[in-house]
């Protein structure tokens, strides 16, 4: 055989394997799809990409997952997915069930015995888990198994959210097990307006409220008064001047100065449009005072009846506190006083909920 006819064979040899190849990979991906899943936890999103295999009547778990894995003292971790590398990656610092964990984007694999799994977050992103090295591990978190109705696809998911956390859960076949993601909203807002050079008004209220709601009232007062300069040198909305007079009062409240007193009801009293909305349903639901704010919403409606974000607000209170005739009522007369630009957003609710008061009379 000549040289050129040597070529031409290696050359069909290495095109037919890269054929196939690329029919495998194409294969695998229709066998194993591709998800990426995402969460924000206030400012902190949260994303994990896998490929999310089937059981296809295979035994999984004790099967072909290797219950603990581990041979002449090397252990062998499952990647928790199929073809790459699952990853998952964390835009700020958080708490893996309270072990602490930097931002940046980890691989993710899992140390399986039978009644619980060990959750491997590693700086290691080489393909599958056929290498994984554990001096690569950041943290592990070993965590219980526990039954689930039975899934035929791998799959991860966003379980029990809450203000500051979210659970994720690793489902397959009818096993499931699951890890808890928490962080600190306040720290995190406030480490990304203090990393800011060019701070605006608004910029200084909102490190005023969080790091009010952290304790440190000193740095609240402090970023208060920088907003009062800019305050000085610029015109500010009459919406956040609103959010500037109320925190400002309660502030030097706190401070024991009760001279604020005053300041703090003339400003709530000169409330217009979405400012008492959104006062009266933070105390409400963030400050969970609920008397305060019905008090504060009710007044509000008496002293502004043409204003129809104040029986909107109403509606939302009583909403919460599942009173659903009233929520019609607030809800009727909001969509009465709506202008053209928010009817149909009025109407909705208003709507919406009277059929729903509706039906709950015909049970």
């Amino acid at each position: 055989m000549n040289h050129p006819k040597l070529v031409l064979l290696l050359l069909l040899i290495l095109t037919t394997a890269l054929q196939l190849s690329g029919q495998d990979v194409q294969n695998s991906r229709r066998i194993s799809q591709k998800v990426t899943l995402s969460r924000t936890i206030g400012t902190t999103a949260v994303e994990i990409n896998y490929h999310s295999p089937l059981a296809k009547g295979r035994k999984i778990f004790g099967g072909i997952v290797p219950y603990d894995f581990v041979v002449d003292g090397k252990e062998y971790a499952w990647r928790a997915g199929s073809n790459q590398r699952t990853t998952i990656e964390f835009a700020h610092d958080v708490n893996i069930n309270d072990s602490p964990l930097q931002a940046g984007k980890y691989g993710l694999v899992v140390l399986v015995s039978e009644k619980d799994w060990t959750f491997v977050f590693t700086n290691d992103f080489s393909w599958g888990a056929f290498q994984y090295e554990p001096s690569q591990d950041v943290l592990r978190v070993k965590v219980p198994v526990e039954k689930a109705a039975f899934q035929e696809w791998l799959s991860y998911d966003f379980r029990n959210p809450e203000a500051e956390a979210v659970e994720v859960s690793l489902h397959w076949t009818d096993v499931r097990a699951t890890f808890k993601v928490s962080t600190d909203v306040s720290r995190n807002i406030i480490d990304a307006l203090v990393a800011k050079e060019d701070k605006t008004f608004n910029d200084y209220l909102i490190l005023a409220e969080e790091y009010r709601n952290k304790g440190e009232k000193d740095k609240a007062w402090e970023n208060v008064q920088k907003a009062t300069e800019k305050m000085e040198k610029q015109e500010i909305p009459q919406y956040e001047q609103f959010s500037y007079h109320i925190l400002q009062a309660e502030l030097l409240l706190a401070k024991g100065d009760k001279s604020a007193k005053q300041q703090l009801q003339e400003t709530i009293k000169s409330a217009q449009g979405f400012n008492m909305y959104y006062y009266g349903l933070n105390t409400l639901l963030v400050k969970k005072e609920k008397k305060r704010a019905h008090r504060l919403l009710l007044q509000n409606s008496k002293d502004h009846p043409e204003q129809w974000q104040a029986f909107l607000a109403l509606g939302e209170y009583y909403l919460v506190n599942d009173d659903q005739q009233k929520v019609v009522e607030n809800f009727k007369k909001a969509y009465e006083l709506a202008p053209d630009n928010w009817k149909n957003y009025a109407r909705y609710l208003y709507l919406q909920n009277r059929l729903q008061l509706e039906r709950s009379g015909e049970k």
